[in-house]
C-alpha cells in the first residue's frame, strides 16, 4: 500500500473557485481552453461521492448541446479532466497517489475527495454545526467557530457560475447558512457587548451583500453603543438611500426606530446645558438653500402640525400630490427608478427653505408649502412642470400636480 504524501488541497468554492497548495493557485497556469474542464470539475465537486449517469451529467452541464455523440463527447471531456489533474499532480492513480479520485462503475461516475483534501463549504457547515453546541454553553468559543466560518464565506458559491442552473440549488443552501450565522454570531457579540466585533463583522458582511437591512441594524445600533452618532446618521441615510434606488425598498419600522434612538442621542441630556448650548443644539451646521426632505413618518409629523395650526386659524398651508406617466399610461418601473430622482431634486430647488417634500411611494411626491396664498398655487405648479420638463426631456411624459387646503378633517393614513 502506497503512502500518502502529497500535500494538502484547498479546494475553494465560496466565491471565485481556485484550487492551492501551500497558498499558491494551481489554475494560474491554465489556458482559456480549459473552461469546459473545469466547468467539468466544479460539477462533480458539487455532486461530490454520488453516482452520476452520463446522461445527467450532460444534461445538467451542458443542457443547450445539441451532439450526435454526448456520450462519447463526455467520455472525451472526462478523459482531458483526469489528463489536467494527474499533471497537476492530485489525481489518484495505479502508481500515484493523490487528492482526489474519478472512478466509472456500473455505469456510474463517482468523484471522491481524499483525506488530504480540504473543501471550504464542507468546513463552513462543519464549523457551523459546532456553534450550534457550543452557542449556549461556551459562548466565546462559539463566537470564535463563527468567525472562522464567516471568513470562509468569501461570495456565493461559485460566483463566476452566475447562470449554471445546477449551482442554484447550492449557491442558495450556503447563502442561506451564512445569513443565518451572520445574524446569530452578531447575536451573540452583542449579548458581550462586543461593539467593536459586532462593527468590523458588519462591514466585513456588507462586501458579500451590502444589502441585507437586518445586518444595518446591528451595525447602526453598535455605533450607537459607541457614541459614534455622526457615523449613525451618516450611515443610515446613506443605506436607506441605497436601498430604495437599488431595491425600491424604504426603511423598516424597526430600522426608523433606530434612527429615532440616534436623534434622540445626538440631544445632549446634561442638566447644566444652559440655553445657549440648547439654541446652538438646535441650529443645523449649514442650512441647505433648499426645500427640506424628510422620510414618510417626519413628513406626517409636519403635516399634523399644520392641521393643529388650523384649528386656530384658517388655514393656509397645502398638502401637493405629485403624479407622473406617459401617455400610453402608468410609467414602466425601470423608468421609474431613473426619472423619481431628478424630480427629486427639481422640487427641492423649486420649493422654499420652509416646504417639505417626501416619497410617498414609487410613483408619488408629496410636499407641503405653508404661509402660501391659493391664487399663488398655479404659480408653484407652474414652476415645478417647467422644471422638471427641463430636467426629463420627454414629449409623452406628463406631471399632474393637485393640491388640498391642510384642514383638521384631511389626515394622512
Amino acid at each position: 500500500m502506497k503512502e500518502n504524501t502529497v500535500p494538502n488541497l484547498k479546494i475553494i468554492t465560496l466565491g471565485s473557485f481556485d484550487l492551492q497548495i501551500g497558498g499558491k493557485s494551481l489554475l494560474s497556469g491554465l489556458n482559456k481552453r480549459s473552461y469546459k474542464i473545469l466547468e467539468l470539475l466544479k460539477f462533480f465537486i458539487t455532486f461530490k461521492d454520488q453516482k452520476l449517469l452520463s446522461e445527467t451529467i450532460m444534461e445538467k452541464l451542458w443542457p443547450d448541446n445539441d451532439l450526435q455523440d454526448p456520450k462519447n463527447a463526455l467520455r472525451t471531456q472526462i478523459y482531458r479532466l483526469r489528463k489536467m489533474l494527474t499533471k497537476l499532480g492530485i489525481m489518484e492513480g495505479n502508481e500515484a497517489c493523490g487528492t482526489c479520485r474519478l472512478t466509472f462503475e456500473s455505469g456510474y461516475y463517482v468523484f471522491s475527495l481524499l483525506d488530504n483534501s480540504v473543501l471550504d463549504c464542507d468546513l463552513f457547515c462543519e464549523l457551523i454545526n459546532q456553534v450550534n453546541e457550543l452557542k449556549d454553553s461556551d459562548p466565546s468559543r462559539a463566537i470564535s467557530c463563527y468567525r472562522q466560518a464567516l471568513q470562509l464565506y468569501r461570495g456565493e458559491y461559485l460566483s463566476e457560475n452566475l447562470y449554471s442552473e445546477w449551482v442554484i440549488p447550492a449557491r442558495n443552501r450556503y447563502h442561506r447558512l451564512y445569513f443565518k450565522a451572520l445574524l446569530q454570531q452578531l447575536e451573540l457579540l452583542k449579548k458581550e457587548e462586543d461593539y467593536r466585533g459586532m462593527i468590523e463583522t458588519c462591514e466585513d458582511s456588507f462586501q458579500i451583500d451590502p444589502y441585507e437591512e437586518a445586518v444595518h441594524v446591528y451595525y447602526l445600533e453598535a455605533l450607537l453603543q459607541l457614541n459614534q452618532v455622526k457615523q449613525a446618521t451618516s450611515h443610515y441615510k446613506y443605506i436607506t438611500a441605497k436601498l430604495y434606488q437599488e431595491l425600491g425598498i424604504k426603511p423598516s419600522p424597526i430600522l426608523r426606530e433606530v434612527y429615532r434612538q440616534i436623534r434622540q442621542s445626538s440631544v445632549q441630556t446634561n442638566d447644566d446645558m444652559d440655553y445657549v448650548d440648547i439654541i446652538r443644539r438646535l441650529k443645523e451646521e449649514d442650512l441647505p438653500e433648499q426645500a427640506f426632505y424628510c422620510e414618510i413618518e417626519e413628513f406626517k409629523a409636519i403635516y399634523n402640525l399644520e392641521r393643529r395650526k388650523s384649528t386656530r386659524n384658517p388655514s393656509n398651508s397645502f398638502l401637493g400630490i405629485i403624479t407622473c406617466e406617459t401617455e400610453r399610461g402608468q410609467i414602466d418601473h425601470r423608468e421609474l427608478k431613473n426619472i423619481m430622482p431628478k424630480i427629486k431634486n427639481v422640487l427641492l430647488r423649486s420649493l422654499r427653505k420652509g416646504d417639505a417634500v417626501t416619497q410617498w411611494s414609487n410613483e408619488i411626491f408629496m410636499f407641503i408649502v405653508s404661509n402660501t396664498a391659493q391664487e399663488n398655487l398655479s404659480k408653484i405648479s407652474r414652476r415645478i412642470e417647467n422644471n422638471i420638463n427641463r430636467e426629463i426631456d420627454r414629449d409623452d411624459f406628463v406631471v399632474k400636480i393637485r393640491y388640498e387646503a391642510i384642514g383638521e378633517k384631511l389626515a394622512l393614513l
